[in-house]
């Protein structure tokens, strides 16, 4: 089974799937906090966030973290568990 970041980074998704990844997160960040912060703010803000999620680092801790998926856990709610710890990580990270 390939890790998070050989998925990210192989050669078929590169520059689709890792670019496409942060290229999301940096704008839905960006959308979330604009008014918030000022554009210059939360621009610097989500370029930082997509970088940490699409890290290596981030990418092998989350896949420690969350393991292969339970006995009879759905993908559903595989899915949903790996959305929490990232969501975690994301807030431990960043504060």
């Amino acid at each position: 089974m390939k890790s998070l970041v050989e998925l990210m980074h192989s050669k078929k998704a590169a520059g689709t799937l890792a670019a496409t990844t942060k290229a999301e997160i940096s704008l839905t960040t960006f959308a979330v906090l604009g008014a918030a912060l000022g554009a210059t703010k939360a621009q610097k803000f989500s370029d930082g966030a997509a970088s940490l999620v699409t890290s290596d680092d981030f990418l092998n801790e989350l896949e420690s973290e969350l393991g292969l998926p339970g006995q009879g856990e759905t993908e559903d709610e595989f899915v949903a568990r790996a959305k929490a710890s990232m969501f975690d990580m994301l807030k431990a990270k960043l504060k």
